[in-house]
């Protein structure tokens, strides 16, 4: 081959070789715009996905035993755990105070630390609890199933009773818009009734299996002298001592501080005890209590408590549940910051029936004492308590409802003083708003409802009978047309069905199947992942 054939195959070859490399190229280029293109798709879908409530409603991100919960519906309990502890700590500890304690609303919850020690977000903490509730939730599904349990027309109605409520909060939006505010930005009616009737569905098989329970009246008394000590109820008076306040700048070192505030405790306790040997009745500790701090004890009845055994505390509570204790026996009792000066007086075993009544309310209109402050125009500093004037508005509040009272009393008699009577006159004499003015399983001592003594005493006088009625005035709210109704069940059989069918109520919840739960990537479209 000749030196210009060979010089013009290699300039072939080179101009071939560019052509490869220029395909290569753009072949690369192609294929980078297709990846461009891709990963914009997706990054596109992604965030289609992220925000459609739509695809937040029918993604799974939790299965529980074989139910699946959505993005949407794990939000709602998401919310509902975050409500439910945010308000327990404001409730426990002051809304001012709970601040410090709970998250802020300015982050996501998944950038805010709830354990600095595991490293544990507020995410988290408030995902397991919602994670939680679910469980518990499909466990009682779970069994209700196996025991052919189904809804009730009354727990559905009791879901179309809550969003027709829900319906009045919401004013002028719409309803979605109300629940998305509250519940979740994904939730509509749709799905809030769905979650309604599951959460409603739980609760009434819970209830059913909690009232299932059955116990003979022997077997109640069993476990009622078995427990005596704890449920049995103890009348009692005591009020408290403490040493003097020293101050340790009065003192050398603060081993000496140490040493003068023991010897203080000693003192107060040795005093109580002296004291308690010299009380020989109610009156005398009345009197004690009162010389010790006037103002604290100056009222009869502030040292004196009724209480079940179980809430006497280790202090006392021994002393007060021997059987050998008698009315009118004294003690005194040490505790870390000075002592107790005790006076037993009785204990019930309450062996004794519950009681009914109906009544009529006419509440007499409080009367603020603040408005009864006069300031002097020229010294806004300078005012007193208009005492005649206060009185005379309590008295003219107080006539007000005594005329109703006497009106309805009247007429009540007039119509034959029965029951009939007096449920007739509810709706136009009543201020009370239990329905039917109705009451039962009513003790001493207000185990069971809180009603106020001018009326226990009445109910529970010697030889009350079925029909008795009386017109009663009571300091806190004003007058009473009270009907006696009958005796039920004995408190002491009332107290023992509560606590056995507590405990056997618990040990199902304790023995249900546990749940497996199994989250999914979807879990990323909740709350749990600081969206919103």
């Amino acid at each position: 081959m000749s030196d210009t054939g060979a010089r013009r195959k290699s300039g072939s070859d080179r101009r071939e070789a560019r052509d490869q490399q220029e395909r290569k190229e753009q072949k690369k280029v192609r294929l980078i715009a297709i990846v461009v293109v891709i990963v914009m798709v997706i990054l596109f879908l992604a965030a289609f996905t992220i925000n459609s409530k739509f695809i937040r409603r029918v993604v799974t991100v939790l299965t529980i035993d074989g139910v699946n919960f959505t993005a949407a519906e794990f939000d709602y309990y998401y919310n509902n755990a975050v409500f439910e502890y945010s308000s327990m700590i404001s409730e426990q500890l002051g809304e001012d105070y709970a601040r410090e304690y709970l998250p802020t609303g300015d982050r996501p919850h998944s950038s805010q630390i709830y354990d600095e020690e595991t490293g544990e977000t507020w995410a988290i903490f408030f995902g397991k609890i919602a994670i939680e509730r679910l469980s518990e939730l499909v466990s009682y599904h779970k069994d209700a199933e196996r025991n052919g349990y189904v809804m009730t027309e009354e727990t559905r109605q009791s879901v179309d009773d809550e969003i027709n409520t829900l319906r009045m909060y919401a004013g002028d939006r719409s309803f979605d818009t109300f629940l998305q505010e509250y519940y979740g930005s994904a939730i509509n009616e749709k799905l809030f009734r769905k979650i309604a009737e599951y959460i409603d569905m739980a609760a009434a098989y819970a209830e059913h299996v909690h009232d299932s329970f059955t116990y003979a009246t022997p077997d109640l008394k069993a476990y009622y002298a078995e427990n005596k000590d704890s449920l049995d109820i103890f009348s009692y008076r005591y009020y408290v001592m403490y040493p003097e306040t020293l101050d340790e700048a009065d003192f050398d070192s603060t081993e000496e501080y140490e040493n003068a505030q023991e010897a203080a405790l000693a003192d107060t306790f040795a005093l109580a005890l002296e004291i308690a040997e010299g009380i020989d009745s109610e009156e005398a500790f009345i009197e004690a209590a009162r010389e010790y701090n006037e103002d604290m004890y100056e009222d009869d009845d502030s040292t004196l408590r009724n209480n079940q055994g179980e809430a006497l505390g280790d202090i006392y509570g021994p002393w007060l549940r021997d059987s050998q204790r008698e009315y009118g026996d004294a003690y005194g009792f040490e505790m870390t910051s000075g002592a107790y000066v005790v006076f037993y007086i009785s204990r019930e075993d309450n062996s004794y029936s519950m009681v009914e009544m109906r009544q009529l309310l006419f509440l007499r209109e409080e009367t603020d004492e603040q408005d009864f402050y006069e300031y002097d125009e020229l010294d806004p500093e300078d005012y007193y308590f208009d005492e005649e004037a206060y009185d005379q508005a309590v008295e003219m509040r107080d006539s007000i409802a005594r005329g109703r009272a006497q009106d309805a009393y009247e007429a009540f008699l007039a119509g034959g003083a029965t029951e009939e009577m007096l449920l007739g006159m509810i709706g136009d004499y009543s201020d009370d708003t239990t329905e039917g003015g109705f009451y039962d399983k009513i003790s001493k001592y207000q185990y069971q409802n809180k009603l106020v003594p001018e009326i226990e005493e009445w109910l529970f006088e010697p030889g009350r009978q079925v029909g008795d009625y009386e017109l009663i005035y009571t300091e806190a709210f004003g007058y009473h047309l009270i009907y006696f109704m009958g005796y039920g069940q004995q408190l002491c059989d009332h107290i023992a069905d509560g606590r056995m069918r507590e405990n056997d109520y618990n040990a199902w919840k304790e023995n249900l199947p546990p749940p497996v739960s199994d989250e999914h990537w979807g879990m990323l479209l909740t709350q749990r992942r600081g969206r919103s």
